[in-house]
């Protein structure tokens, strides 16, 4: 004779619905699609930055810029002791952006800021750099060289307009210029040019 059995009811505190496991499985699987899609979003997203400022740097340099070249159409004359003379020219939609470095012997060098900066012009320390990310319209990274923006020892700088500038060298200018002067070893200064108001022909 078989004798019936009884189920056994779990206890109240221990029974789940089926139905709350499911929805409970299914938004924990979306939950990690979504966290998922987004890690891939911000992947593609810092990828197309780090493409596109490559990209930016790389591009639209001017071919065959030499440093008398520019030198003769931003105005700023080189004097004849220049020596690791570089130059580049980067165009845009808006204007081209020349630069230009040289470095002098430090006496040379003053001799040639004193007749370019008029006197009531005084040369700045750079109080304020900027980090060592900065990415100018045309950096001077692109000649092998420091950002002399992110100089803060033995620096100098000014800006310079053909308009008011009267000195002896300064006459010659044809665009607006960033200068900065670098003593950057006992002896030598590096002169920089950046041609803030273009590099036209």
């Amino acid at each position: 004779m078989s004798r019936a059995t009884t189920a056994v009811p779990a206890p109240e505190g221990k029974r789940r619905p089926t139905g709350v496991r499911r929805m409970l499985v299914v938004l924990g699987v979306a939950l990690m699609v979504m966290a998922g899609g987004i890690a891939a979003v911000a992947l593609l997203g810092d990828r197309a930055v780090s493409e596109t400022a490559a990209k930016e740097k790389n591009c639209c340099w001017e071919k065959g810029v030499t440093p008398a070249g520019l030198s003769d159409r931003i105005g700023i004359r080189i004097p004849e002791e220049a020596t690791d003379r570089k130059a580049a020219v980067k165009t845009n939609s808006r204007y081209d952006t020349g630069i230009l470095a040289f470095t002098l012997p430090e006496e040379t060098a003053n001799g040639y800021l004193s007749r370019m900066v008029p006197e009531d012009t005084k040369m700045i320390a750079n109080v304020a750099p900027k980090p060592d990310a900065y990415k100018g319209d045309a950096p001077f990274t692109y000649l092998g060289l420091t950002e002399p923006e992110t100089i803060t020892s033995n620096l100098g700088k000014t800006a310079l307009c053909p308009e008011d500038t009267e000195t002896s060298e300064g006459r010659y200018l044809r665009n607006c210029v960033d200068i900065y002067a670098h003593q950057f070893e006992p002896g030598s200064t590096r002169i920089y040019v950046r041609s803030s108001g273009g590099a036209g022909q």
